[in-house]
This record gives C-alpha cells, sequence and structure tokens, in this order.
C-alpha cells in the first residue's frame, strides 16, 4: 500500500490553463516510511514548478508605393507580425527556496503568412534562449537575450515596439551585427552567448551584459559589453544605455577584421491621464576602414499616444535616421507614421496605420534622387 500511495503521489497531473495562465506541475518528494500504520506516508520535502506558454499572432494586408526603380506598388500578406511581432514562448520557474527561482525562458518567431521562422538562419530560438536564476539581489541569466539596449528604448518609444518592421528603433539599437550593417538589424536587437543581469529597485532598474565573443585567442574580439538604467517615477520613466562591441565586420567569406562599436541612448516619457508622450535617441560610431561599412549612426524621434476611450487607441510618431559610411557618402530616412487600434477583446486587437518615409542619399529606393514612399497597413493581432 505504501509503495502504491507513494506512486501514486509522484504521478500528480498536470493542470493546464489557457489563455496564457501557466501549466503548473506539482512534485512530490521523498517519503517518510516510518508513518504509523493506516496512515499515508508523510511528504519530507515537496517543489512547486510553474511553466506558462504564450505567444502572439499577427496577420495583415499591406499596401506600399515607390517599392522598385519603376515605381512599382506592392501588396503583402505574409509578415512577421505588421504590428507586434509573432512569436511562441514558454517560460518556467523553479522556487529553491530562501527567496530564489530558477527560471527559464524560450521565445521563437514566426512568419503568420507561410509558417517559416523570422530568421534566414534557421534557428529555432531565435527570439530567446535563456536560463538563470533571480532572488532579492536581481536577476542574471545566460543565453541568447534582448540586449540591455533593447530593453531600455522599449521604456521611450511611443509605440513600445509595436509596428517594428517600419520603426527603425528594433534594428537600431545593439545587438549581434553582421558586415553589412553593423549597427544592427531586425533580429539583431539579441546577444548571443551572453550574461545579463538585472536588479529592481525600487523604481530603479539597472542592468548589465557580457556577450562572449568566443573567439580564439582573443577576450575581446566579437565580444559586447554594456550598461543602462530605466528610472520610473508615477506614470513617467527615463533611462540610458551604453554598449561597447567589437563585431567581425569583413565581407562574407573574407578574413576576419574585428572593429570598436560604441552605442549610446538616452530618452524619456510622459504620461498623464490618457495621453502619453515619448521621444529618445540613439547614437552609434564604427573604428573600422572598411569602405562598405557605416561609421555613424543618429536615429531621433518624438511621438505620443492617446487612449480616445477604453476600446480605442491612437498613436503617432515622428523617426528620423542618418547614417554615413567610411567613404564619407551620406543618407536620411524621415518616417511619420500614424497607428490606431480597436479592442475586441483583452486579447485580440483590429489594427490599422498609414506611414510615409522619405529616403535620401545612398539607401534610397531610387539611386541618385530623393524618393517618397506610403504605407498603409489593416489587420488583427491575437495575443494567447
Amino acid at each position: 500500500m505504501k509503495k502504491i500511495l507513494a506512486c501514486l503521489a509522484l504521478l500528480s497531473l498536470w493542470s493546464f490553463q489557457i489563455h496564457a495562465q501557466p501549466v503548473t506541475m506539482t512534485i512530490y518528494g521523498t517519503f517518510d516510511n516510518e508513518a504509523p500504520k493506516g496512515q499515508a506516508p508523510k511528504v519530507i520535502e515537496s517543489t512547486n514548478d510553474s511553466i506558462s506558454i504564450y505567444g502572439t499572432i499577427d496577420a495583415g494586408v499591406r499596401h506600399v508605393t515607390n517599392t522598385n526603380a519603376r515605381g512599382g506598388d506592392l501588396w503583402t500578406v505574409g509578415s512577421n507580425g505588421h504590428y507586434y511581432n509573432n512569436r511562441i514562448g514558454v517560460k518556467g520557474t523553479e522556487d529553491l527556496g530562501g527567496g530564489l527561482n530558477a527560471h527559464f525562458h524560450f521565445e521563437t518567431g514566426f512568419n503568420s503568412g507561410t509558417g517559416a521562422l523570422d530568421n534566414n538562419q534557421n534557428r529555432l530560438f531565435n527570439r530567446i534562449s535563456s536560463v538563470g536564476v533571480a532572488g532579492d539581489f536581481g536577476s542574471l541569466d545566460l543565453g541568447r537575450q534582448p540586449s540591455v539596449a533593447c530593453k531600455v528604448v522599449h521604456a521611450y518609444d511611443p509605440f513600445s515596439y509595436r509596428f517594428v518592421q517600419l520603426i527603425p528603433l528594433a534594428g537600431a539599437v545593439a545587438g549581434n551585427a553582421d558586415p553589412d550593417n553593423p549597427f544592427g538589424k531586425l533580429g539583431g536587437t539579441r546577444f548571443s552567448n551572453a550574461a545579463q543581469y538585472i536588479g529592481k529597485f525600487g523604481g530603479f532598474t539597472g542592468m548589465a551584459e557580457y556577450s562572449f565573443g568566443e573567439e580564439a585567442g582573443s577576450n575581446s574580439d566579437g565580444s559586447a559589453k554594456a550598461i543602462g538604467f530605466v528610472y520610473r517615477f508615477a506614470e513617467h520613466a527615463i533611462g540610458a544605455a551604453y554598449t561597447r562591441q567589437r563585431p567581425n565586420v569583413a565581407a562574407a567569406n573574407a578574413a576576419p577584421v574585428f572593429a570598436d562599436q560604441d552605442q549610446l541612448t538616452i530618452g524619456g516619457s510622459w504620461k498623464s491621464g490618457p495621453l502619453r508622450i515619448a521621444g529618445g535617441y540613439i547614437g552609434a560610431s564604427s573604428d573600422t576602414t572598411r569602405p562598405a561599412t557605416l561609421r555613424t549612426a543618429r536615429n531621433i524621434w518624438l511621438g505620443g499616444s492617446y487612449d480616445v476611450n477604453p476600446l480605442v487607441s491612437l498613436t503617432t510618431g515622428y523617426y528620423r535616421s542618418n547614417i554615413e559610411s567610411t567613404s564619407g557618402a551620406k543618407a536620411q530616412r524621415d518616417l511619420t507614421l500614424i497607428g490606431a487600434t480597436y479592442a475586441l477583446s483583452k486579447r485580440t486587437n483590429l489594427y490599422a496605420n498609414i506611414d510615409r518615409v522619405k529616403l535620401g542619399g545612398f539607401i534610397s529606393v531610387v539611386a541618385g534622387r530623393e524618393t517618397m514612399q506610403t504605407g498603409i497597413s489593416v489587420g488583427i493581432n491575437h495575443m494567447f
């Protein structure tokens, strides 16, 4: 009978709740075999492990003008999320006792139009793959995760990282670089092989990270390090982050060339009732002699949102990007975007936006002259 009771206890069922509620698993530990006759064995120790599964899927239709040298327009459906990036994630936490916990986090992105992964490297968990411990001291995590700069900028982006396929901030913040885009790209907002610390003390959140370069013979090549903070008071926030990284900026299949790159971001947001205003700055520079590589990049922005009522919200923002290559060539991108959402429920939104981009310099769609693009998107976003 004792053996039967022990087996039944060890096979306690998982309680799975939908709607983004955690999957809870209770595991019973060792038993006291000296329990009095006729009584169930006592549980000497136990742990409670929680697992939550979540995600979001976004599908819509987008139309863009002047997409090629002939001025042709383009209709698209497939995307990684016009309004909010598609993702499926799994989080887990184990209580270690004494105020400590161990936790893990996996997150993958996908294209809602095709079902493909959201990256060209076929990384299953391209968005997040980390494990760590947390307590009163804060949280320490190891693996692939959003950079400190990425987390800081979120506090003062008017759109809070919505419409990231259009807005340059998610591609401009520090992250794993590639040779032809040393100041970040979509998906480059993260560092692989990174150790990251986050500590929250009242309204102050401090962050630090170190990404290991894993290059034989050098502790600095391929590495990155950063510090940052966000201070929240009432419903307002200010923040800043500094990142120094040393990526390989050599052309594909060429011998590695590692160059120092520095990035600083600073900004803030102010909120009063239904109105929120946010703005900031990202500046980056690269120490490299590769002719096709960017030397400097600057992004400034300002915008605001207004909740018309509990169901309808309007947001607008202006974003200017200036870049310069080592050859002295310059380019500028000006984006104005207006977006609106209508909440069908707490987890489902209808959205629409109109955006206008003015391109100049060497990033113009039509070489040698300024180009204007206008885009319109409508769709639905569901979170679970």
